[in-house]
C-alpha cells in the first residue's frame, strides 16, 4: 500500500475530526493554566496600576480561549462520535489527547516526562493498533 492511498484512507474515516478535537482540548488546557496562575495575587501590589491590569486581562482573555477551545473540542467529538461508536471515538480522542498534552506540556510549560510515561503511551499506541486491527477485520467479515 502506498502513501497516498494510507493518506486518503485516513482522511476519508474522519480520524482528522479526532485530531482536531484533540488539538482543541489540549489548547484548551494550556489556556486553562495560563488563566488560572495565581501568581497575579502572590505579588505584593498596594495599587492597582497598569501592569496588574495587563495581567488581569491577559488572563481573561486566556479564560474565553478556554471557553471557545473546549466548545470546538466538544463540536468535532460530536461529529467524530457520529462516524464512529462513542467507545472508538472516546479511544482516538483520548490517545491523541494523550500526548498533544505532553507535547504541549514539554514545550510550553517546561514539564519533565519519565520511563513510566514513555510505557503508558506505549501501551496506548499498542492498544489503540489493536482496536483499530479489530474494527478493519470486522469491516472485511461484513463486506
Amino acid at each position: 500500500m502506498d502513501i497516498y492511498k494510507v493518506i486518503k484512507k485516513i482522511y476519508n474515516s474522519n480520524i482528522s475530526n479526532s485530531l482536531i478535537s484533540s488539538i482543541c482540548g489540549t489548547l484548551a488546557s494550556a489556556f486553562f493554566k495560563k488563566a488560572s496562575d495565581i501568581s497575579i495575587l502572590k505579588q505584593n501590589y498596594h495599587l492597582i496600576n497598569i501592569t496588574w491590569i495587563i495581567e488581569f486581562l491577559l488572563r481573561l482573555i486566556y479564560f474565553f480561549l478556554f471557553i471557545i477551545f473546549n466548545l470546538l473540542m466538544i463540536k468535532y467529538y460530536v461529529i467524530l462520535m457520529k462516524h464512529y461508536s462513542a467507545f472508538l471515538a472516546t479511544i482516538f480522542n483520548f490517545s491523541f489527547n494523550f500526548f498533544l498534552t505532553a507535547i504541549f506540556g514539554v514545550l510550553f510549560f517546561h514539564e519533565q516526562r519519565n520511563a513510566y510515561w514513555i510505557l503508558g503511551g506505549a501501551f496506548i499506541i499498542i492498544g489503540l493498533t489493536l482496536i483499530m486491527t479489530d474494527s478493519i477485520n470486522k469491516e472485511k467479515k461484513n463486506e
